[in-house]
């Protein structure tokens, strides 16, 4: 679709005898800068840190970002020069504590963070075949602790008993969270979460009445789903999980979903991305709090894996050289699938020095850098500020998959349903507008739209989408669209 749109626009400038328009993006602690012509999309990333610093935002002309509180953003070419600058912030002070505690039945790993007035307590669960320490050691995810840890959040990271005896405990093939029976007498996972937080508790580490809220990833995610809903957490969230239908159905507290685009996992892909999307439209449909994003592939920049401890930004482009050299990357530096490359680099080491150079687990972080940002199934830190702001605003101003905002009333859009064009009409403002479909993927954005905007659906397939109306005061607004 933006590939058309780019067409399109070249077609119209030629056909009235203009010169296609071209505009410098510089991006001063990071990476994208460049010309680009006008209507293009550039991604945008921060230039990498240790865990010393979070990423707190962009400055600059930030009004062209699509979300200028992210370490990794987009924008839309304007018929302008466009100068952005990152900024990052000072770790508070911290220390992330390991220890041994007893659970139901077993000792448990547990990794903690309280801090001295936190404003909750946030737990954290692993994917399948996982462990506690993944989310204290790799990239992505110690980029989320670190930035929840900067927004004053305490953390509990523990494990699944089936992690701690390595054993199929319940001979589903796999080792990891029980979910179900949802039971918190006797499952054994929920036990463990309930003891160790009393553990905390007892000690002075914790008050019982701070909120709790939880994050998963894949199997973590359903187990987010269920341990929220059944230990009546604030919130949750789960990556690169559907969940169980059934909880949407009855749970009454907020929950959110990041999803990936091409997620390959056997047990989610396409279709649990459109079933995590029915769930939040349950959500919706009971009035629950809610909230669905799906993260998109995005080009591989020469420096990405400077992001790794211990590699430098010299190691980083040489890997990304060899890759490129390779045929890994295309033309626009999209990469290959990740198993792809993989084997590609088992097959011929002596093509891929830089990288065969690494250590062992510098390796395995490439190739989730790489997972990550081909929008696998793979835990990213593109949302960082999404999933905390939608804790601390629990669709206060959280737009989602509702008819929302206070300008509703102000908005028309006409005619709708509609089979080719609609024209959206806006009075007094400036806003920029993205069209969302039903998995949540955006399939048409602008911004600096001054009144109205047309936009020709002709090439959109039947069915249900919503206008995302975003304002510069950061409030959005949503309506249904349909396509007949």
């Amino acid at each position: 679709m933006k590939k058309h749109i780019s067409t399109l626009i070249m077609v119209l400038l030629l056909s009235t005898g203009l010169e296609a328009q071209f505009h410098n993006l510089t991006v001063n602690g990071g990476y994208g800068s460049g010309s680009f012509q006008v209507g293009d999309t550039v991604h945008i990333w921060c230039e990498a840190y240790d865990n010393s610093k979070t990423f707190s935002n962009w400055n600059g002309d930030s009004q062209f970002l699509s979300n200028p509180n992210e370490w990794h953003t987009t924008l839309v070419m304007p018929n302008q020069d466009v100068t952005v600058t990152s900024q990052t912030a000072n770790m508070p002070a911290y220390n992330i504590n390991y220890e041994q505690i007893m659970g139901a039945d077993n000792l448990k790993n547990v990794y903690s963070f309280f801090p001295p007035n936190p404003k909750g307590l946030l737990y954290l669960f692993h994917g399948t075949s996982g462990s506690a320490s993944n989310w204290i050691t790799t990239v992505e995810y110690r980029s989320f602790v670190n930035r929840a840890i900067a927004d004053t959040f305490a953390i509990i990271v523990t494990e699944a008993e089936e992690i701690t005896l390595n054993t199929d405990l319940n001979g589903d093939g796999k080792l990891r969270w029980q979910g179900f029976p949802i039971d918190t007498v006797n499952g054994i996972d929920y036990q463990n979460i309930k003891i160790i937080t009393d553990t905390f508790i007892n000690r002075g580490d914790l008050l019982p009445t701070l909120p709790k809220f939880s994050v998963g990833m894949s199997n973590g995610g359903s187990f987010s789903a269920a341990t929220s809903y059944a230990l009546n957490y604030k919130a949750g969230i789960s990556y690169c999980a559907s969940s169980a239908q059934a909880i949407f159905g009855v749970r009454n507290n907020p929950f959110a979903f990041r999803m990936a685009k091409y997620d390959d996992n056997a047990e989610v892909g396409p279709e649990g991305n459109y079933e995590a999307w029915q769930n939040d439209s349950t959500l919706q449909a009971r009035g629950i709090c809610h909230d669905y994003k799906i993260i998109d592939k995005q080009p591989i920049y020469p420096e990405r894996f400077a992001r790794i401890p211990g590699v430098s930004i010299a190691t980083s482009i040489a890997i990304f050289n060899q890759l490129a050299n390779n045929g890994q990357l295309d033309s626009e530096n999209y990469a290959l699938h990740s198993d792809t490359i993989k084997n590609h680099i088992l097959a011929t080491p002596a093509l891929y020095s830089s990288f065969v150079g690494l250590t062992n687990e510098q390796r395995l972080e490439v190739l989730s850098q790489i997972s990550a940002s081909n929008a696998e199934h793979k835990f990213y830190s593109d949302f960082n500020f999404e999933s905390l702001d939608f804790f601390n605003r629990l669709c206060s101003q959280t737009a989602s998959f509702v008819e929302l905002g206070t300008k509703n009333n102000l908005i028309k859009m006409y005619p709708n349903p509609t089979n080719q064009q609609v024209n959206i009409f806006v009075p007094e403002t400036i806003y920029s507008l993205e069209i969302i479909d039903q998995i949540g993927r955006t399939v048409w954005t602008k911004h600096n739209i001054i009144d109205k905007v047309t936009i020709d659906l002709s090439d959109f397939q039947n069915g249900i989408y919503l206008a995302k109306i975003n304002f510069p005061n950061g409030e959005s607004s949503m309506k249904k669209l349909m396509k007949e």
